[in-house]
């Protein structure tokens, strides 16, 4: 009984393996046939669930649903870095510097089967939607769902699905052809990516005693977007004797290192947390002051509904 449970165990492991690892279709391709612009043409994604009669997992259609409607297209040249364009609905157009890797083929090296992408914010992720199948004229990603029982819960689960296909649109290894689909293009350099975002402006501690000050804000948020050329924050907050009355106000942003480790607000110096943190500090009077990053989608849809929590309820 011992080892069939066992054989049972490592059967589950196996088949877990199978669907974490994902599937491709790969036919390798010369770099010079796989450089080029591909247009994201599929994308959905089942989360995990409960299997329940009668019941049926939303699937999200990132290119379809209302929500989301996304027009993706991600640039190949050839070397170490290369672009990713972002549209989704109600929001302008972006294109953002990513790196590069190119995974060649075992048997004849002239031939890549993989290309594996991130931006300053997923940084060496290699699974799932990172690391892409190359075939003539598309790259793919599968990841099918399995079905399976918990150990201990008996509960009967299905696991992730997911599904990408870029179809490949055009040879150019710049914005030209992206520009003629969606026009002029906010474009963001790889370091500054990682700082985009919403940040939210915490209560003020005491250096030496650790005793956090009293806020006079029901919230306080930065929107940071360091696009290229045109760096700016946008404050919005409410006090908390008007918490309903929302203040917005544009300040500057300057970058004070390169690798964005110290930057100004308002002419305010923030710094790091940590190296590999995305959290910033300053200390002025015995006190210390932070903002912590919230979101990396700076639209003013997803900061409202982030400031929901704050509203008191009517």
């Amino acid at each position: 009984m011992k080892k069939f449970k066992r054989l049972i165990a490592i059967c589950l492991v196996v088949a877990f393996m199978a669907a974490f690892a994902g599937c491709y279709m790969v036919s390798g391709q010369k770099m010079k046939n796989l450089k080029g612009t591909y247009k994201l043409t599929h994308y959905t994604r089942t989360p995990k669930h409960e299997r329940k009669e009668g019941y049926t997992q939303k699937t999200t259609n990132y290119l379809e649903d209302a929500d989301y409607m996304y027009e993706d297209y991600l640039i190949i040249t050839g070397s170490g870095m290369g672009y990713y364009v972002h549209k989704q609905v109600n929001e302008p157009a972006y294109v953002k510097e990513v790196t590069l890797r190119y995974e060649y083929n075992s048997e004849d090296s002239s031939k890549v089967d993989y290309v594996i992408f991130n931006d300053a914010i997923s940084v060496d992720e290699d699974s799932d939607i990172h690391r892409l199948g190359v075939a003539k004229n598309n790259l793919n990603y599968t990841k099918a769902a399995i079905d399976y029982t918990e150990l201990f819960t008996k509960r009967p689960m299905r696991t992730e699905a997911l599904s990408v296909r870029w179809e490949k649109v055009s040879k150019d290894t710049d914005f030209e052809y992206v520009e003629e689909q969606l026009g002029a293009l906010i474009e963001y350099e790889y370091k500054a990516y990682g700082v985009r975002g919403i940040y939210q402006a915490n209560a003020p501690w005491e250096i030496d005693g650790g005793a956090v000050q009293e806020s006079p804000y029901q919230y306080f948020y930065y929107v940071v977007d360091p696009a290229k050329n045109a760096f700016k924050v946008t404050e919005c907050y409410a006090l908390k004797e008007t918490p309903t009355e929302q203040v917005v106000r544009e300040v500057s942003l300057e970058k004070l290192a390169d690798d964005w480790s110290s930057i100004s607000i308002d002419g305010l110096t923030w710094s790091l947390e940590s190296p590999y943190g995305s959290n910033y500090y300053r200390e002025a009077d015995g006190l210390k002051y932070t903002i912590s990053f919230t979101s990396s989608d700076i639209s003013n849809s997803r900061l409202q509904s982030i400031i929901q929590v704050w509203l008191p309820v009517a």
